[in-house]
Formats: C-alpha cells, structure tokens, sequence
C-alpha cells in the first residue's frame, strides 16, 4: 500500500450507543492493526465490528469481535472504480465498449448505486455526491433502510477522463485496422493497449 492510509469503521455493532469511530488516518498497516486489536480488546460479546484500510486505490479487510481481530491480509485488493458523468457521456461510454475491452478487458456496466460493486470498473448518472451517500457505511440504526454496496469504497473518477481515452484507443484501433485492410491482411482482434493513450494497463 502506498501514500496516505486510512481505517475506516464499515460496521460497528458494539458499545452502548452503536456510535461508529471517523476515519482514523495512519502511517502503516502495522499501526492500523495495534488499532484494530485495542479495540477488540473492549469489545464484549455478542459486538462486533468490520473496518477497511485503505490508500488511494487500494484496500484491505478485517473483522473484529471479542478479544480477536482478524489480520489484515498482506495482499490489497483493488478498489472499484466508479466514473460518473452526464447522461450523453455515459451513452457515449456505452458506444465505446470495444475499446474499453481492447484496453483494459471486459466489459464497461451500468451501476445503479443499489447493487453490489463487483466489478473492476463501473459507470452511472449519479453525481459524486449522490455516491458517496450510497457507498458510505451503513450505521446501525439505519440497516432497516439501507445495505452496504461495497466493502472498500470506490475510486470516483469522471467519466470524461475515461471518454478521452478510448477515443484515443477506438482512433489507433480504426487506424490500425485501416492499415491492415490496406495490406490485405484480416484483423481478427484490435491489439491496443491502454499504455498506448496513456492508460494504465490493470493486473
């Protein structure tokens, strides 16, 4: 993990209010799990909680209950990544699928802010705002209104970012295929990576 840290608290059924901890801002994995096994250490059956560390685009999990908490696995898994645009930019991302598989693989979805984030990356309407209230932790006394969406909280992006890009991928991928008509050759698959507008090639 790299950059700033940040434990968050996405469950917290324990004390006698049920009042989840702010973000807590720490310098290393190491830190957060001293942090993790305090708290376990007062917390008295039958509570429990669940936190995330998390940097810029990546995150881990944990659980926590009675005197245990769970170690923070060594491998961080990548946070979704969410680009929120206006109605037109999405359609236009839609129009854009072939080069989002060419650059990055898969395919580029709709997300309601509803569902469950399970995809690498997603695309929606939603504001920013409109995000951070659907992916936020759900406290204790609102779970009869709401369900979490997510365990790490999404990586917010604009849509017009991700729209310069594959413009720049569908050209290099039409001038290509212009190339190869020329010499007589079929192209059965477009070759472009994200590297080569700029992107970042994901694992």
């Amino acid at each position: 993990m790299n950059g700033p840290l940040t434990l968050r608290f996405t469950e917290w059924r324990c004390g006698h209010h049920g009042q989840r901890p702010a973000d807590i801002p720490v310098q290393s994995v190491q830190q957060a799990q001293l942090i993790l096994q305090a708290i376990a250490n007062a917390i008295s059956q039958p509570g429990h909680a669940r936190a995330v560390l998390f940097d810029a685009n990546t995150g881990r999990t944990a659980y926590v209950t009675d005197d245990y908490a769970e170690p923070l696995p060594e491998a961080s898994s990548y946070r979704t990544v969410v680009y929120h645009g206006s109605p037109t930019e999405i359609a236009d991302l839609e129009g854009l699928q072939d080069a989002f598989d060419a650059a990055y693989g898969g395919t580029l979805r709709r997300w309601d802010g509803a569902a469950w984030l399970d995809d690498m990356e997603v695309m929606t309407t939603l504001s920013a705002a409109e995000i951070e209230v659907a992916t936020a932790p759900v406290e204790w006394h609102e779970e009869d209104q709401r369900h979490p969406v997510c365990d790490l909280p999404p990586v917010l992006k604009p849509a017009a970012e991700l729209l310069a890009e594959l413009r720049e991928v569908k050209a290099d991928m039409e001038a290509e295929a212009a190339e190869l008509a020329q010499d007589g050759t079929v192209l059965r698959r477009p070759s472009v990576l994200a590297a080569s507008s700029g992107g970042e090639v994901r694992p």
